[in-house]
């Protein structure tokens, strides 16, 4: 189940972020111009609401909506699969399966969920942009640990003109990828608070 919930979660933003292949990239000026405009840009980003379709290696399929709220605030509502649920809300990931009853709780500064929620998005530091990616509609960052960069890659991509968050791509070490994208996202839009509720007591045994 641990496994499980990883490759969930992070389908969704990526259990362990594969390691970086070919020549070395240097980062340009232009690079460092539109780092600073995504960074600035996804500490704006106060909440999200969208639909999600979610695809894996091996054509696994998934399909939701996501709502964020900044900060620590995170849901994933599947709709296939329906028995799945994702919440957060403070310091801890909830992990619910309707179908076994059951809920798992890990910390959430220890899944790469917590790079979107965080209070202060730093595109630097424990993070470090190893690649900038343009075409004529969108830009893509890619982004490593800085204390492990051959632990994965977890891709954002942007629509440019106006700038804004479309998808993300996760390959795992083991070269698993998982894309998400995003299907009409709103955006800075006000959430009802008890959509990142989940009453616990509706089961009666929980699992770590």
């Amino acid at each position: 189940m641990v496994r499980f919930l990883s490759v969930l979660v992070f389908i969704l933003f990526a259990g362990s972020l594969a390691a970086p292949t070919g020549a070395v990239y240097r980062i340009t000026e232009q690079d460092r111009a539109d780092i600073d405009r995504i960074e600035k840009y996804l500490n704006k980003m106060e909440s999200l609401r969208s639909k999600f379709v979610q695809l894996s290696s091996g054509d696994r399929f998934a399909e939701g909506t996501i709502y964020i709220e900044r900060p620590k605030r995170l849901r994933l509502a599947y709709k296939k699969p329906s028995n799945i649920q994702i919440y957060a809300n403070g310091n801890w990931l909830a992990h619910v399966d309707t179908d076994l009853e059951a809920i798992w709780h890990v910390p959430l500064k220890s899944t790469p969920a917590a790079f979107l929620v965080r209070d202060k998005i730093k595109l630097r530091g424990d993070i470090t942009v190893e690649r900038v990616m343009r075409d004529a509609r969108t830009i893509s960052v890619s982004l490593v640990q800085t204390a492990e960069p051959d632990a994965g890659r977890f891709v954002l991509t942007f629509s440019d003109g106006p700038l804004a968050l479309r998808k993300w791509t996760v390959t795992d070490v083991q070269g698993v990828s998982t894309t998400v994208t995003l299907v009409a996202p709103a955006y800075n839009i006000a959430i009802p608070r008890d959509v990142f509720i989940f009453d616990e007591t509706k089961f009666d045994r929980e699992r770590q």
